[in-house]
């Protein structure tokens, strides 16, 4: 049994190993990349309820700012309309209406 190998096989098989070499450093490259942007798991782990407890906070002021706006409205509802002829015209005296240019 005789094993002939020309220059054409050879140059195959180098032109397929750095291709399947390329695509394993193309891999390699990206889960190292992977591993060093990713933030680590305990800081991970500890930043969700710190931002969960802000988002709570803004929904209490949010809360907070909407009964103050909602008693100055019953407020007003309950003086019965009087209010003054100046506040309910706002907008019709002709320096502070807008003009098309």
């Amino acid at each position: 049994m005789t094993l002939s190998v020309n220059g054409n096989d050879v140059g195959q098989a180098i032109e397929i190993a750095i291709a399947v070499g390329g695509v394993l450093a193309l891999l390699l490259g990206a889960l190292l990349i992977y591993l060093l942007v990713r933030p680590p798991r305990r800081r991970r782990a500890t930043a969700e309820p710190a931002e969960e407890a802000l988002d709570a906070d803004e929904m209490l002021a949010l809360i907070d700012r909407m009964e103050r706006r909602l008693e100055l409205l019953e407020r007003a509802v309950a003086d019965g309309g009087r209010a003054e002829p100046e506040l309910l015209e706002a907008g019709e005296r002709p320096e502070t209406t807008r003009r098309k240019r």
